[in-house]
This record gives C-alpha cells, sequence and structure tokens, in this order.
C-alpha cells in the first residue's frame, strides 16, 4: 500500500512541475508511519483521516509548492502546526528552507519534535508557545521571511499574529508576481494562510481591521487536486 502511495504520489507532484527524489518520498512515507503512530497517543489528525492521510495531509500541506515559488534559504514559521503540518513535509521537499514549527499544546510539540529527530532533518526545530506570545520575544520578532498557517485561525487573527514575526519591509520590493516558470512569487516579507471555501467575508473583516494590507488568493486546484476533501482549497498570499 505504502509503495502504491508513492508511486502515485511522485507521478502527481511531476505532473504539477515538482520532482521528488526517493530519499525524499522515503522520508515522507517515514514521516506518515511516525505521524500515525502518535496519532494513537495523542489527538493529533482525525482518526476518519488516517487511511488517505497521503491524500488529506501531505498533498495540501505541500500543494502550494505547485503553485509558488518561495525562494532559496527563506526562514519560515509554521503556527499551530499541529503534528507538523505544513512544516514537516515542506521541509522534506525543500530542504533549503529553515522552519520553526509552533503550537501551544506542549503534548504536539513534543511529538513534532520526536519526530524531527527521528528524520533526522536539519534546520528545523519545534517550539511551544502560543504565536501571540513568541511572536514578541526578540528571539523570534522580525526574524522570518514567510508564516505559514493551516487550518488554524481566521483570518483577521492570523494577521495580528502573523505581522511581528514577519522581517521588515523592503520598500523595493514588488508584491507577488509570476516568474518564469509559471508559479508566483509571493515575495517576503508574507502570510500564506491555507483556507477554503467562500472566503470574502473573511477577507472583507481582516480588510477593515488592517487596511494597509494586500491580499490576493491563488486557487490551489492543480492536476489531481479532485482527490481533495473539497475542491476549493485557497492559499492566501498576505502582505502589510
Amino acid at each position: 500500500m505504502y509503495q502504491e502511495k508513492k508511486i502515485w504520489f511522485r507521478e502527481l507532484c511531476i505532473k504539477n512541475g515538482l520532482t521528488p527524489t526517493d530519499d525524499q518520498l522515503e522520508q515522507l512515507n517515514y514521516y506518515i508511519v511516525l505521524l500515525l503512530e502518535w496519532n494513537k497517543k495523542i489527538n493529533i489528525i482525525s482518526r476518519k483521516d488516517e487511511e488517505n492521510v497521503w491524500i488529506y495531509h501531505i498533498l495540501h500541506s505541500i500543494s502550494p509548492l505547485f503553485k509558488i515559488e518561495i525562494k532559496q534559504n527563506s526562514v519560515i514559521v509554521d503556527i499551530g502546526t499541529g503534528g507538523g503540518l505544513p512544516g514537516i513535509p515542506i521541509k522534506i521537499l525543500r530542504p533549503d528552507l529553515s522552519m520553526l514549527c509552533i503550537d501551544s499544546t506542549g503534548k504536539k510539540i513534543n511529538a513534532v519534535s520526536q519526530m524531527i529527530n527521528d528524520l533526522k532533518l536539519n534546520r528545523i526545530y519545534a517550539l511551544w508557545g502560543r504565536a501571540e506570545e513568541l511572536g514578541s520575544k526578540p528571539d523570534y520578532a522580525g526574524k522570518f521571511d514567510f508564516v505559514m498557517a493551516r487550518a488554524v485561525a481566521p483570518l483577521k487573527d492570523l494577521l495580528y499574529w502573523s505581522k511581528v514575526f514577519l522581517k521588515s519591509i523592503d520598500p523595493n520590493e514588488f508584491l507577488a508576481k509570476t516568474n518564469f516558470n509559471g508559479r508566483i512569487d509571493p515575495n517576503s516579507p508574507a502570510l500564506l494562510a491555507f483556507k477554503g471555501g467562500d472566503l470574502s467575508e473573511e477577507i472583507e473583516i481582516a480588510k477593515r481591521k488592517h487596511q494597509q494590507i494586500n491580499i490576493q488568493s491563488i486557487d490551489l486546484t492543480f492536476t489531481g487536486s479532485e482527490q481533495l476533501i473539497a475542491s476549493d482549497k485557497k492559499i492566501l498570499i498576505v502582505h502589510f
């Protein structure tokens, strides 16, 4: 079963312009094994998703890589990482990135930290704490190129939590644009928020509270996206 899933996942990635190595596929597979083992001890993902973890969690977590081009060696904080999603799968496929995974639940962060060690991943760390508190600390304030958040909180809250983590804005940088590969170059610093459904009201509320922000919505539709739970998945690129 695992071998079939790896083959399926590799073929889907290739169709969408991403080519995982054999080692990366093995790491993803091992991560799933670890995730499911931890899920027996603590509630990380829904039990009904366990049989479809490749689709509902791994594919969804890495799907922005089909649509956006994150600059080499970017530094990212994954807010509300839960069991390491999307941070660990993205780190596996983009080993050049530096990643900090934070969550307010100590048991989950303990699991993520152990999985990172078991996977022997470098430049990815797990940290316990609330985003609104950690972001104000000197070690983390203004240190990151991107904030990622997957199914964490309403956009208006994510904006408050994210802004303090991000580096200062370079006035010479332009907002997100399409690069030569046809992917969106989000330009840092920015919030990359995984969302779904009708976001018009959520975006409107966020804009009323943060009038200077620029929000670009990218549909996460791609070859194979119909296999996700819903076909209305999006990534919001938010510049402050």
